[in-house]
């Protein structure tokens, strides 16, 4: 087990299903604990927990991991898992048993020879694997480059967004400032350009163990990376010049890590920048130079290894071979002007047409159509009035044009449409959309045809599988408890529960709302309607006598009339009350009792004869005593 510094108070024991042994450090960012998993015993992991909340940007987090688990694993410690600690994120990556290149060169001292040149070719391998994998490191640095024992591992790559983020959320500046390009430092789009910057001056800093815009005070600092040229130091040579090519102010002019790897591995066809060489400086292109024929004395010619001086005699022999070397340069110049001028051929000065050197002795690189329409002679003057012939147009052999590789974008667990901006954004169109039953929300990104990561052409396209969501359950005549367990299975909650009445048995389930076959995103609630064993009694309160016997007898119910008498003439025959029936339902043999208004007699009562001391006196209303009710057959025994 590596050595580790115990825990401290308020530390965590426990990350996911990670146990914490020790810590291995802690920066502006983080703190990296030593931890191991249960099921790999004691093989050690390296855990960074992100001092600040990720906030908004959980998502970013959980895809920029998704995109770190795809980086080539040589050259990188690979990542492996990743989680939250609360709001507080954490990556776990493989333990590099090793330190820091910046603790290494503060502690031993500036690399060069063999030394640096494997260090360059491990770090570019890692940035080159880095950017295919879709992603920008961010704060490529010397921290950020471990010495293992199989060669430089590059880290952090994985938590390049996150920590951003959080550095944001905690007040701490995100990058670091002597490594930060220039489009970092005024706040502009980042890109992998970025990280080749940045990978210069941490070559930089190994040769010369100091940064190559100092490492003073923040502003200052910052005025030399926008402004001023590098120091180079100690750094000269091939890897010198491409050194100072990654450390351009301007990202196009910078190579791209594969093409920085590719040209330190030999390969001297990188294309030359865009900037013209006149604005370049005295800074060498990155391309091997002709063999520094005015070298100072003392210092190793930018086209390769000085060889130690010996002895006199070897010296001597060296610079004899450079002046034969320089006067046949200055025959071959002198041949290849008087030739043409003699025979003829060319401008009437006698120039040959101009060609780009590359700087590469022997190796002249064709103009393209537009250096050459640009560099071509003017036609000879006429003469006596008649018009010469134009000379025949100068042909530049120029290749034909390669299509242009595109990485895949990531883009499972993007909504469709945010998908699509990013395809058409890497210069791709969007293919087909299939859907697939997924516990994904609807209409998120599962997987794409090529695959994230992917080299294409430009103008490729890109199938997407979005997730269609889970489907609802068939839940009609299940229990409630069956349904609700329906429901968690299929990745839903229940939602509000309504009852009806209906001939089912109570607590059926009779509807579902999204209906059974509909697809929703996982963890959407689903309604039901349960059944209540009766039926609705209908309200019949206002509406006329016989509108009411017959909408109660409709629905199953019987039907008793209990009389009021009402003093105005509207009210007669219109139900005043309902009772009998209790809630929404009821058995279908219950009674129903309805109150229906009736109107007061006046004048003499029923009786031809009546009794002169029981009648009512001059101008008084006769009321009856005994009011008449009346019922439907089969409300017999019913009391009022």
């Amino acid at each position: 087990m590596p050595h580790a510094q115990p825990l401290r108070t308020g530390d965590l024991e426990k990350l996911g299903e990670y146990a914490i042994v020790g810590r291995l450090g802690e920066g502006g960012q983080g703190v990296v604990y030593l931890g191991v998993h249960p099921e790999t015993g004691s093989e050690p992991y390296a855990i960074k927990l992100l001092h600040g909340p990720l906030g908004e940007d959980e998502a970013v987090f959980l895809r920029e991991v998704e995109l770190a688990k795809q980086v080539a694993r040589f050259c990188t410690a690979q990542v492996v898992d990743a989680g939250l600690a609360g709001d507080r994120p954490y990556i776990v990556s493989e333990y590099i048993d090793g330190p820091s290149l910046h603790r290494e060169v503060v502690a031993a001292g500036p690399r060069g020879g063999g030394a640096l040149e494997r260090l360059a070719i491990g770090t570019a391998t890692a940035l080159a694997a880095i950017h295919r994998a879709g992603i920008v490191h961010r704060d490529f640095k010397p921290q950020n480059v471990l010495l293992g024992p199989d060669g430089p591992r590059v880290i952090d790559f994985g938590l390049a967004r996150a920590l951003e983020a959080g550095a944001t959320q905690s007040g701490r500046g995100a990058g670091t400032p002597a490594y930060m390009a220039p489009e970092q430092v005024e706040g502009a789009e980042i890109s992998p350009a970025a990280d080749v910057f940045a990978w210069g001056a941490t070559v930089c800093f190994a040769a010369n163990a100091h940064a190559p815009f100092g490492q003073d005070s923040v502003a200052a600092v910052f005025h030399r990376i926008l402004s001023a040229p590098p120091e180079l130091g100690h750094l000269d040579g091939q890897l010198g010049g491409l050194v100072a090519d990654c450390l351009e102010k301007d990202p196009r002019n910078r190579p791209t890590s594969r093409e920085l790897l590719l040209f330190l591995l030999g390969d001297d066809a990188r294309p030359a920048p865009a900037k013209p060489p006149s604005a370049r400086g005295p800074v060498s292109s990155g391309f091997p130079p002709v063999p520094a024929l005015t070298a100072a004395p003392g210092r190793r010619p930018r086209g390769g290894l000085a060889e130690p001086q010996t002895r006199p005699g070897r010296a001597a022999t060296r610079a004899s071979v450079a002046v034969s070397g320089a006067l046949l340069v200055s025959a071959a110049v002198l041949v290849g002007v008087l030739v043409p001028a003699l025979s003829g051929s060319g401008d009437p000065a006698g120039r040959s047409e101009p060609r780009r050197s590359t700087g590469v002795s022997g190796t002249p690189a064709e103009l393209t159509p537009q250096q050459a329409r640009a560099t071509r002679p003017a036609p000879p003057a006429s003469r006596a009035g008649t018009t010469a012939p134009s000379p025949p147009p100068v042909s530049a052999s120029v290749p034909p044009p390669v299509p242009v590789p595109v990485a895949v974008p990531v883009l499972a667990g993007l909504d469709r449409a945010e998908a699509s901006r990013l395809i058409k954004q890497a210069g791709l169109v969007t293919g087909t959309v299939t859907r697939a039953d997924s516990d994904r929300r609807v209409g998120q990104v599962l997987s794409t045809v090529p695959a994230a990561g992917a080299m294409v052409v430009k103008g490729a396209k890109v199938n997407l599988e979005v997730s269609a969501g889970v489907p609802v359950p068939a839940l009609a005549g299940l229990g409630r408890k069956q349904a609700e367990a329906a429901l968690v299975q299929a990745g839903l909650v229940l939602g509000e529960v309504t009852t009806r009445c209906s001939a089912e048995p109570a607590g059926r389930v009779l509807t579902s709302t999204p209906a059974a076959g509909e697809h929703v995103s996982s963890g959407s609630a689903v309604t039901l309607a349960v059944s209540k064993r009766g039926a609705e009694v209908p309200s019949v309160v206002g509406r006329k006598e016989a509108d009411a016997r017959s909408a109660l007898s409709e629905a199953g119910f019987a039907v008793r009339v209990r009389p009021r008498l009402v003093g105005d003439p509207s009210q007669a025959g219109v139900v005043l009350a309902q009772s009998g029936a209790s809630g929404p339902c009821a058995r279908p043999d219950a009674v129903v009792v309805i109150t229906v208004g009736v109107e007061g007699q006046t004048g003499p009562g029923p009786d031809p004869d009546p009794d002169p001391g029981s009648g009512p006196g001059p101008g008084e209303t006769s009321t009856p005593t005994d009011p008449m009710s009346s019922e439907v057959p089969g409300s017999a025994g019913e009391q009022g």
